[in-house]
């Protein structure tokens, strides 16, 4: 005898929030195990197929990460699951399909999905239509990892048109240059992290920074960006460096430059390139800066910074003068946060915070302080997670 009301009998099919993760995945392999094996059609697409198109109502949200540790769904059945997501009232997308087996496309009935507000795509191939001005077009959120843009005809770029975009990022993805996006007049926040082969065009990057209030770079891209092409950013408030290696002239100069462009930069942070993983071809380069009166180290007052983070932080004679200068042309500096390297004791750090210490400050209330080692996973930072909080 069942003591549930008949009133409940149909409610999980209207649930709008399907996620198959994770843990979904760990709870079906549990099922597995309990199986017969001449148990028929008990698998993952099956499922899936199963839950999804018995639906009763919208699927407001829905993830899926499948892992190439498990089964693969054919590229047709992602297909007829993004054919029934966009027609039926999507909202929020979480898709990672990493394979070694399958390139998975992410469909264009998901391209032109006009509910699709927040979207986070993780090893797809994305062809860019010709005409790609209506795209995305009620999105405010869009992550792309691992992701490759094509063009749908060589030679010829597709515009795209957001309008109501707000955040928008990139990480270890190939082609973003061939993401033509007209500058969405709302987007507030851009992140490049890695771009595949280590470019990420000045032209690109370029009609984004008058608006944008957080800018997240990395350190290769820097290598080869000309700073000159850039407008005042005015509004930017808060910039990321991931990654920046202070034995390479070229990084260090550009990120030099983009503060003399940031007028009105509040938060500053750095995560600093592994020693020995720097690029190292040009430590001279960088060393002469120290000794150039009119290098990238004079620069005007950032009048409005108040917090400075570095990350990984490690003696050198750059990263001293680095930091000798920012206390020097920031007035209204409230607060530097160290976050000393891993394999580095409180005695180094104890000394090296006293040498912070001695250097001029042109702000009486600037307090220097030392929290703890530096996190070696990027995943687990609570800034990438405020930046992204439905990832």
């Amino acid at each position: 005898m069942t003591v549930l009301s008949t009133h409940w009998n149909d409610t999980w099919l209207q649930h709008g929030r399907l996620a198959f993760d994770s843990d979904f995945l760990h709870t079906l392999e549990q099922c597995y195990e309990s199986y017969d094996d001449d148990d028929e059609g008990i698998t993952l697409v099956n499922i899936i197929n199963n839950i999804l198109f018995f639906r009763a109502g919208p699927v407001k949200k829905f993830t899926l990460q499948i892992s190439s540790d498990h089964p693969q769904p054919q590229q047709t059945d992602f297909d007829r699951w993004c054919l029934f997501l966009s027609r039926n009232g999507v909202e929020e997308l979480n898709i990672s399909l990493p394979s070694c087996v399958e390139e998975y496309k992410l469909p264009f009935c998901l391209l032109s999905c006009r509910t699709i507000k927040r979207l986070i795509v993780h090893a797809l191939l994305i062809d860019l239509p010709v005409n790609a001005v209506r795209i995305f077009s009620n999105a405010t959120s869009l992550a792309f990892f691992a992701v490759q843009f094509k063009r749908s005809v060589n030679g010829i770029a597709s515009s795209i048109t957001i309008p109501k975009l707000e955040k928008l990022a990139f990480e270890l993805c190939l082609g973003i240059n061939k993401f033509e996006i007209i500058s969405p007049p709302k987007l507030e926040i851009l992140s490049v992290i890695h771009s595949i082969g280590g470019v990420v065009e000045s032209r690109w990057l370029t009609p984004h920074l008058k608006a944008i209030k957080t800018l997240w770079l990395c350190g290769a891209s820097l290598r080869y960006m000309d700073v000159s092409m850039f407008p005042t950013a005015i509004n930017l408030q808060v910039m990321k460096l991931y990654e920046l290696s202070f034995g390479c002239g070229k990084q260090l100069t550009v990120a030099m430059q983009l503060l003399q462009k940031c007028p009105n930069l509040c938060e500053l942070g750095i995560m600093v390139e592994e020693e020995s993983d720097s690029w190292g071809d040009d430590k001279e380069v960088a060393s002469k800066l120290l000794e150039d009166p009119d290098g990238c180290f004079v620069i005007q007052e950032l009048k409005m910074l108040n917090t400075i983070k570095i990350e990984s932080f490690r003696e050198s004679a750059l990263i001293m003068l680095f930091m000798k200068m920012l206390l020097s042309k920031s007035p209204t500096l409230e607060r530097v946060v160290i976050l000393k390297h891993w394999d580095m004791n409180v005695f180094e750090m104890s000394k090296i915070l006293r040498k912070l210490e001695c250097f001029p400050r042109a702000s009486p209330n600037a307090q220097i302080v030392c929290m703890g080692n530096y996190w070696f996973s990027y995943y687990e930072r609570q800034e990438y997670l405020d930046l992204y909080p439905w990832f």
